[in-house]
C-alpha cells in the first residue's frame, strides 16, 4: 500500500530538496550517470519566476538529459530561502552571514517518471546516494528547514522511495526504509 501511495504521489515528476549545493549535486549526478554508462547531455536552463521567488533560485540551473538506456531528465536548481525566511534573514543578518545560513541546498527534479523509466531512474538515484558522503535528504543545516520536521520527513521519504524501486530490492519492500 505504501508503494502504491508513493507511486501516485510522485506521478510523472519527482521533485524534492537535496542537502547539497547545485555544484555538488551536479558532480554527484554526472559521476553516477558515468558509473552506470548512461548517455546524457548537459544543458543550462532558465529558472521560472516561481522558482526564483519561492526558492530564492538563481537565474539559471542545470539539466541533464539522459538518452540511453531510457530518456529522462534531471534538473538541478539552487534553493536559498522562501520569501518569509529571506525577509526575516535580511532583517537580522548581513549579506555574508545570510549567504552562509542559506547555502548547501538544491531542488532536484526527475522527469518523466513512468513504468518504463522508473527502474533506470532508481538505479541512478541509488548511485547518487551511494556516492554522497552523507544522505542527500539531510537538510537540517539549512536555516529554513531546521524546525520543519514534517517537511524533512517528506524529503527523506521522497529520496528513499527510489531505494525500494531497484528490481532486486523491490520484492517484499512495502515500507519507507
Amino acid at each position: 500500500m505504501f508503494r502504491t501511495l508513493m507511486d501516485r504521489f510522485v506521478g510523472s515528476e519527482w521533485r524534492t530538496f537535496c542537502g547539497y549545493g547545485p555544484d555538488r549535486v551536479l558532480s554527484l549526478a554526472t559521476a553516477a550517470l558515468d558509473d552506470l554508462g548512461y548517455d546524457y547531455d548537459r544543458e543550462t536552463v532558465t529558472t521560472t519566476g516561481a522558482e526564483r521567488t519561492m526558492l530564492g533560485a538563481e537565474e539559471t540551473g542545470d539539466r541533464l538529459v539522459v538518452s540511453d538506456p531510457v530518456r529522462f531528465e534531471v534538473e538541478i536548481v539552487r534553493a536559498t530561502a522562501d520569501p518569509l525566511t529571506g525577509t526575516a534573514l535580511s532583517a537580522v543578518l548581513g549579506p555574508e552571514r545570510r549567504e552562509r545560513a542559506t547555502e548547501g541546498l538544491s531542488v532536484v527534479t526527475l522527469r518523466t517518471v513512468s513504468d518504463e523509466t522508473r527502474p533506470t531512474m532508481a538505479a541512478f538515484v541509488d548511485r547518487v546516494i551511494e556516492r554522497a558522503d552523507r544522505p542527500p535528504w539531510d537538510v537540517r543545516h539549512h536555516v529554513g528547514l531546521r524546525v520543519a520536521v514534517l517537511l524533512r520527513y517528506k524529503i527523506r521519504l521522497l529520496w528513499i522511495y527510489w531505494r525500494g524501486e531497484l528490481p532486486d530490492r523491490r520484492e517484499g519492500s512495502d515500507g519507507p526504509g
